[in-house]
């Protein structure tokens, strides 16, 4: 018991400072969102004395800067993950469950896909959307990431191909088709999967600075475009930037926290063999 708790000791000291990292800057945010400029002026960060809501206030009072990018980005960040889970499910129940010609290839192509990076795609997508005339339009910001995730189609076929092959053979005995087996036993035993694939989702496209930037540009800006606008013209006021940046970080903490379960059911951390 003793030798147990002395190999533990050194996990937990560097799990403690791990998360006191993450935490951090975090709590930066807030007691400097909370601070007013006057005070933060006086004497740098530190405890507000008193707390003040008038950045928040100020922030409430002009729905452009900060509100409706995070509407915007939140209507974006809904329909790419919900097509995007979608397709990938699909994807790969297909690459598992289905032989047909080519199979290997095409799971090739899905790696070669996920090792790519993004960047590399941004000025073809952008040529041409601009041809076609849907550039600057909100299904420009959504069309190139909504379509199937090479990690979600991975993530989600390495977790159905884990899966008994009995209860798909009861399921073929018992007469159901492929739509069927995906509804009643596919995806709800893929919930953990699927969260993951869904969070990985929603937090990219909540991030998502460069191409919202490239295709949209204030015009139709997203929260990150927005942010970066706000920093830029708010040099002298950092009050007012970090409690910005606190409420936009705020939903996809919100969602870690909620869906951690899941994840950890996903990755498998904490178990024991």
């Amino acid at each position: 018991m003793r030798a147990d708790r002395r190999r533990a000791a050194p996990v937990a000291i560097v799990a403690l400072l791990a998360g006191a990292a993450a935490v951090l800057p975090l709590a930066l945010l807030v007691v400097t969102g909370g601070t007013s400029p006057e005070q933060f002026a006086a004497r740098g960060i530190g405890l507000p004395d008193p707390w003040t809501a008038a950045n928040l206030a100020a922030l409430l009072r002009q729905p452009d800067v900060l509100l409706q990018p995070m509407l915007t980005t939140a209507a974006a960040t809904a329909v790419v993950t919900a097509v995007q889970l979608l397709s990938s499910v699909l994807a790969a129940y297909v690459f598992v469950r289905i032989r047909f010609p080519g199979r290997g290839l095409l799971l090739a192509i899905t790696v070669a896909g996920y090792l790519v990076p993004p960047v590399v795609t941004l000025l073809p997508v952008f040529l041409a959307f601009s041809a076609v005339g849907i550039a600057g339009g909100f299904l420009s910001l959504v069309l190139p990431s909504a379509l199937a995730s090479p990690f979600a189609v991975l993530l989600l076929r390495q977790w159905i191909a884990g899966m008994p092959s009995e209860l798909f053979d009861a399921a073929e005995l018992d007469g159901a088709g492929h739509l069927t087996v995906l509804r009643r036993l596919v995806v709800p035993l893929s919930a953990p999967a699927i969260t993951a694939a869904a969070l990985a989702a929603a937090v990219s496209t909540w991030n998502s600075y460069l191409w919202p930037r490239l295709i949209a540009g204030v015009r139709l800006p997203q929260l990150q475009v927005a942010m970066a606008g706000l920093q830029t013209e708010h040099q002298d006021n950092w009050t007012l930037v970090m409690a910005a940046a606190a409420i936009a970080v705020a939903p996809p903490i919100a969602a870690t926290l909620l869906l951690s379960r899941r994840l950890i059911a996903t990755f498998g951390l904490g178990r024991r063999p």
